[in-house]
């Protein structure tokens, strides 16, 4: 069995978020795979099998097998392109858990970038205040009076409440429940992610609250949906930023194609680099 290291949404080795490609795994049981994800100790890793000439993909956290995740699939696209391709540019497909997802690849002489199509996003519930409340109180906030729009469960693949916050509060938090799984799964969601609407950043967990992300891919068309349905931006693309309270800050592009006056697709790209082949003993 084999396995690379990239970094995702950094130009540079040992900054953005880091990332394990498995590949050669047809002989692993869904065991096996999360014991591998626990063993290389990082937020996500992502198990690669091609059936039939299509490619395959399982993605994992420490805790669980996730049915989508962003930083996973576009740190793959790297994997894809220089096994898999032969020139600059390519396009994949690659099949997760809940959906296909279509990918870009572009190599460069400086860089490479790859590009994901979240699709549509969905908009699964807008908050009540004392729902919201309940959320800003147990990661140790209190709602914005800045901030007048609402939280939101919003999806591309992996549902997240967007909790709005103004300048400077994100370096407040502090998780004061053991887990957020109980408040927020009945709203839908699988996870929180806190957005200063302002600077336009973000942070999120695990719902222990034991590890923070360094990047979000699955977050970014959520929190991008978010921004342009409440008239939060005037472009058509932004940037988010992420990983500043890791010592590792990231830069997540995101793209929105619009039809008539709704989100028609959300892009999400990011800069990937190699860190690493690993020969991994069986």
């Amino acid at each position: 069995m084999k396995c690379e290291l990239v970094d995702v949404f950094s130009t540079k080795k040992l900054n953005g978020n880091g990332l394990t490609i498995f590949s050669d795994v047809d002989h692993l049981s869904s065991a096996d795979m999360l014991a591998w994800t626990q063993e290389m100790r990082q937020f996500e890793s992502i198990f690669i099998q091609v059936k039939g000439g299509e490619f395959h993909a399982r993605i994992f956290t420490i805790e669980e097998e996730l049915d989508f995740a962003g930083h996973p699939l576009l740190g793959l696209a790297y994997h894809l392109h220089h096994h898999y391709g032969n020139g600059p540019r390519h396009e994949w497909r690659v099949h997760t858990k809940s959906k296909v997802i279509p990918l870009t690849s572009l190599k460069t002489a400086e860089t490479f970038t790859a590009t994901m199509s979240q699709g549509k996003p969905e908009f699964i519930r807008t908050l009540s205040e004392q729902e919201a409340q309940t959320l800003y109180a147990a990661l140790n906030l209190t709602p914005p009076s800045e901030v007048s729009i609402g939280a939101e469960v919003i999806s591309t693949g992996l549902p997240y409440v967007i909790l709005p916050v103004a300048s400077h509060q994100l370096e407040h938090i502090v998780f004061k429940v053991k887990d957020l799984a109980p408040l927020i799964a009945p709203l839908g969601a699988k996870f929180l992610y806190v957005l200063d609407v302002d600077n336009r950043e973000g942070r999120t967990w695990d719902n222990q609250g034991a590890v923070e992300d360094i990047a979000t891919g699955s977050a970014a068309g959520p929190a991008a949906a978010y921004l342009f349905k409440h008239g939060l931006i005037s472009s058509h693309e932004l940037t988010l930023h992420q990983g500043r309270f890791l010592g590792r800050p990231s830069e997540i592009n995101v793209a929105i194609a619009e039809h008539d006056g709704e989100i028609a697709n959300i892009f999400v790209s990011a800069n990937v680099v190699k860190v690493a082949d690993i020969s991994l003993v069986d």
